[in-house]
């Protein structure tokens, strides 16, 4: 019984992110045009920051409970997911439904050195197997220096503001409401489906609580490539996943500080840095299927080193 209504949750989880992705990411890229913001820094603010706020709530809480391993599990497995899953997914959705590709601004090339300084110091940090709330203090300042950059870049921006009022801020909180409700149903019944079932803790924490807090950036992103704004496509990926770890990281190192598991540190971690770089250089390019297989590859070799 127990099981049967955790799949029915599963399945509202999933409806509500949907939809909510949807008002989402159709109001945020209305507002850009509306107050003249590149579509590329709404993306990597206020949709990477939407989407981010599962992996932040749902990690201070398995902090706060003792679920140390699920915490940083989360961030890390999450960061994979945003790449492997739900980049390769976009990269899918240009090729075969607009029969284009995906070509990143400048402004994507720039906000990449930040994620690549990210995964690098995340790695550094975690080298003694804790991130201490020194550590954390870095990793939030470094947030705070970047949405700071983004601001003088939206300010000195060449796009003129459209004067229509088209935004309805209703939607766009209830669209961002919906996809955390959904996010926080989709996690929670899948985690009481893997428990059912006996998987460990740090198991849960890099594979089903990582995925399903990358919901949002999936169903943000994908709502975002079918409706073809290109640049909050890319930018929602490359923004979380700067959130994830100057944010998410920071805060969780701040409230109490993190131990790292051998596992992430000698098996996932090297995972990332190496999706990371590879994100790094194709971001440079056109994007395309090949690109799409690429970032599936490396996801599937993530799901292979969680059977081993």
């Amino acid at each position: 019984m127990i099981l049967l209504i955790s799949l029915i949750l599963l399945l509202i989880g999933f409806v509500l992110l949907t939809k909510g992705a949807d008002y989402f990411i159709d109001n945020a890229a209305v507002l850009a045009e509306e107050k003249g913001i590149p579509p590329h820094i709404v993306g990597v603010t206020i949709v990477a920051f939407g989407t981010s706020l599962p992996e932040l709530l749902v990690s201070i809480i398995s902090s706060l409970q003792g679920y140390n391993d699920l915490a940083i599990g989360n961030i890390v497995g999450s960061n994979i997911s945003n790449i492997g899953l739900v980049l390769g997914t976009s990269c899918f959705i240009f090729f075969y439904l607009f029969n284009t590709n995906i070509n990143p601004e400048s402004d994507a090339n720039s906000d990449s050195y930040v994620m690549f300084l990210a995964v690098i110091l995340l790695y550094y940090f975690s080298t003694d197997k804790v991130i201490s709330l020194t550590e954390g203090a870095v990793f939030f300042g470094m947030y705070v220096i970047y949405m700071y950059w983004l601001y003088v870049r939206s300010v000195n921006s060449d796009r003129d503001p459209i004067e229509q009022d088209n935004v309805s801020y209703i939607f766009l909180l209830g669209g961002l409401i919906a996809l955390l409700l959904g996010a926080q149903l989709t996690v929670d019944s899948a985690v009481e489906i893997a428990t059912y079932f006996g998987i460990s803790e740090v198991v849960i924490g890099l594979s089903i609580v990582a995925i399903g807090t990358s919901l949002p950036e999936l169903a943000g992103t994908v709502s975002a490539a079918k409706k073809g704004h290109k640049e909050i496509a890319v930018g929602n990926i490359i923004g979380s996943n700067i959130a994830n770890i100057f944010m998410v990281m920071g805060i969780l190192a701040i409230i109490k500080p993190i131990d790292i598991d051998d596992m992430i540190l000698t098996t996932t971690m090297p995972l990332l840095m190496l999706i990371t770089i590879a994100t790094f250089g194709m971001i440079r390019v056109p994007m395309n299927r090949l690109s799409g297989l690429i970032f599936f590859s490396f996801f599937a070799l993530f799901l292979y080193q969680l059977t081993l």
